[in-house]
């Protein structure tokens, strides 16, 4: 019987590209400009894309006139004979002439593999033009003698051949060679996974294409760029679109990405292999010496290289020192702590070795990490104390602080520095009946005195946070004798001056503040809290109206912060802000939008004017991009959001917005509801700005009068940046 006659054909071929698929633009044009390298290795774990990738560049090379002959190899071709077989099939599928000897030597009988390899390799030089010769799943093929001949093959071939191998692990061929004459070209895993251009484009395919850019950056960073995690989270999305992205199905508890894991990935993993992966998912990162110490395992670095060899969502991370640093993909991550933890083993033990080690490797926010795990508070406030974070950089304080939420307040107590910073830290993040218990508790310890200025400082942010701008200023006016000893104390103190004073419609006299002495603390450094400063004097000058000022300031603000600091650091945070308002101001709508993408989280938890600002000029997108119905239902979920923080000033202005809409829509009935929640707040707020607000007449929204959302929200940067009424 003819051996070829039983082949399945369709292995011959490609499975067809949807419609939705993305283009790997970037990595079609790699594979196009290394098309002339004798091989081309394609190598990345399950679900990243490698046969999508090869299909697409099947099509191109085809469109170019080039010959191509494609196998899907199965488990089935593991041997040699097998795959000598399924390999002439598909090149006679792709038409071209192969001797009989050739195919003879295909059968079940014992295969001369230099004999193979020669009259393969004659057959195809008789070929005209370029050929190219795609292998996929190439990881089947585990019979050394396959990549004997695959090896042989690749050196002696014509120069029009090119063999084309997709795995998920790298092929034993002797690749150095290659690489040493130009005649390999790699894509890894790394390069498979999506960028955000990727992810953004597969989401609005399988999704919408008005899909919010704030998830979009969530779904991005959650999946990794992992294409198959994207699409498991687009069927979630898409099978429950009222669920948020945090809440979808995707993550351990999905049985959708268990059943993908563990079918397509862990199946056929050894035991110890996978009792190794357990527990290491503890870890962040990684390296030979932290996994063997963790695991107890004398052979960590050969099951490492294990790991490496099956591209089990392993990546390299580019740290100095003498050992190589490696991640597990975070969704990986998540499923085997499920498994960990399922297994009964003695997880808070392992946090402990991991602790030791990395205290003693001098990585103290590592083994901080770890100890926290172990309630053993004492080790924790000995790490806390080497690890405080400067105050150059305030993004980290929220997770400082939450790392000392975890310790007894009786112990903080004992440990003033720590306590300051997680003080500053609550009120980076609105936490601001925390913060005045903690200097309730912090003024009670015999060591407060010294620390006098800072907590006065302190209860003047907690003044500017509950909008009294009086206060404030005259807490920030008292003897500064220890600010100019430390550069931080003296940027908060000019900062929150700056804010004080264009609240109070003072601008003259916050512009004298920003470019006189005192303002050089802000003016000659890139530390966050001069950058934040830097923000304030933004949002005065839009205070005084001048848009396009304010777009200069703030513009390069953002800019410096993003370059020094990171793209969701506070500081940038914040200075995205009056940004997007000053972008919406200026009718540049879509990047007013795009500013405050992927920002909107942490500016949830920011000071109030932020959140305020962000949250005002985020509705009123979705009002003019979106529908009226979009931004009532985000102004709802604000609303609530300020109502938990106990912030009226952020309430109200939720509310306000809220009429503004309802009645340009004409829905008077809700809109007198709205009315009446304005005015019970005010009747709480007697004689302040929340009553005039109350007290104004409805109607002049639509006729262009400014809005209680304008120049009278008071606080530390508010919606001040709308000094005219929103668009209709």
């Amino acid at each position: 019987m003819n051996t070829h006659s039983l082949l399945t054909t369709t292995r011959f071929s490609p499975p067809r590209i949807g419609s939705q698929a993305v283009t790997r633009e970037h990595l079609l044009e790699k594979l196009q400009r290394e098309r002339h390298c004798r091989l081309q290795l394609v190598t990345g774990s399950a679900g990243f894309g490698k046969t999508t990738l090869m299909a697409q560049w099947r099509q191109q090379l085809i469109k170019n006139g080039d010959q191509v002959a494609w196998l899907s190899v199965s488990p089935d071709d593991g041997m040699l004979e097998s795959f000598c077989a399924s390999l002439l099939g598909a090149l006679r599928q792709a038409g071209l002439p192969l001797d009989g000897d050739l195919l003879l030597l295909a059968g079940p009988e014992a295969i001369n593999i230099q004999a193979m390899a020669s009259l393969l390799i004659n057959a195809l030089a008789r070929v005209n033009g370029e050929l190219y010769v795609m292998l996929d799943d190439f990881q089947h093929a585990v019979d050394v003698r396959i990549a004997q001949l695959m090896h042989t093959l690749i050196d002696d071939a014509p120069h029009h051949l090119h063999v084309v191998l997709a795995s998920r692990t790298t092929p034993p061929l002797l690749l150095g060679r290659l690489r040493a004459m130009g005649e390999l070209c790699e894509v890894d895993c790394a390069g498979l996974s999506f960028n955000f251009a990727e992810s953004l484009a597969f989401l609005k395919a399988h999704l919408d294409q008005g899909v919010d850019l704030d998830a979009a950056h969530a779904i991005h960073d959650l999946t990794d760029g992992w294409p198959i995690g994207l699409q498991l989270m687009s069927i979630a999305l898409k099978a429950n679109p009222k669920k948020g992205v945090k809440g979808t199905a995707l993550l351990p508890d999905s049985a959708a990405l268990r059943a993908y894991l563990s079918e397509d990935v862990v199946a056929d993993l050894p035991t110890e292999l996978f009792d190794f992966l357990q527990k290491i998912s503890i870890l962040r990162r990684f390296n030979v010496d932290v996994a063997a110490h963790v695991t107890g395992s004398a052979r960590a670095t050969e099951l490492i290289a294990a790991v490496e060899e099956r591209n089990l969502f392993i990546q390299p991370v580019d740290v100095p020192g003498v050992h190589q640093w490696y991640r597990l993909h975070p969704l990986f991550v998540e499923f085997l702590t499920q498994r960990l933890q399922a297994s009964g083993t003695d997880i808070a033990q392992l946090h402990r070795r991991a602790a030791t080690w990395f205290e003693q490797a001098g990585l103290v926010p590592e083994s901080l990490r770890h100890s926290l795990h172990c309630d053993d508070f004492t080790v924790v406030v000995q790490l806390l104390e080497r690890v405080q974070p400067s105050y150059r950089s305030v993004s980290h304080l929220s997770q400082f602080m939450r790392w000392l939420e975890q310790v007894p307040l009786l112990e903080l107590t004992r440990h003033p520095s720590l306590m300051l910073l997680g003080i500053w830290g609550a009120l980076l993040t609105v936490l601001t009946g925390k913060a005045q218990a903690w200097i309730t508790a912090f003024e009670s310890v015999p060591q407060a005195p010294q620390w006098a200025y800072q907590v006065q400082l302190l209860k003047a942010c907690l003044a500017m946070h509950g909008d009294d701008e009086t206060g404030c200023l005259t807490l920030l006016s008292l003897p500064v004798d220890q600010a100019a000893t430390n550069p931080f104390l003296e940027q908060v103190r000019v900062g929150m001056t700056i804010t004080c004073l264009g609240l109070s419609g003072r601008h003259a006299e916050a512009r004298n503040v920003f470019n006189g002495l005192s303002g050089r603390c802000l003016r000659n450094s890139n530390d966050e809290m001069a950058l934040m400063g830097m923000t304030a004097m933004a949002t005065n000058v839009m205070l005084e109206g001048k848009v396009l000022e304010a777009e200069r300031l703030g513009s390069s603000v953002l800019a410096q912060a993003e370059s020094v600091h990171g793209r969701r650091s506070v500081s940038a945070c914040t200075s995205a802000t009056i940004v997007a308002e000053v972008f919406y101001e200026l009718d540049r709508l879509d990047e007013a939008r795009e500013v405050l993408a992927n920002r909107l989280d942490i500016l949830r938890f920011s000071t109030p004017g932020y959140m305020i600002g962000a949250a005002l000029c985020h509705a009123r997108l979705l009002d003019l991009q979106e529908s009226p119905r979009n931004a009532l239902e985000y102004l709802v979920r604000k609303e609530e959001h300020f109502r938990a923080l106990g912030l009226d000033r952020g309430t109200a202005c939720m509310l306000d917005e809220q009429l503004r809409i309802t009645l340009k829509c004409g829905d008077w009935r809700h809109a007198e509801t709205l009315q009446v929640l304005l005015d019970d707040l005010a009747r709480n707020h007697r004689g302040g700005v929340l009553l005039r607000w109350a007290n104004h007449d409805p109607c002049s929204l639509l006729e262009g009068t400014p809005g209680p959302g304008s120049t009278a929200t008071g606080g530390s940067v508010a919606g001040a940046g709308y000094r005219r009424a929103p668009r209709q």
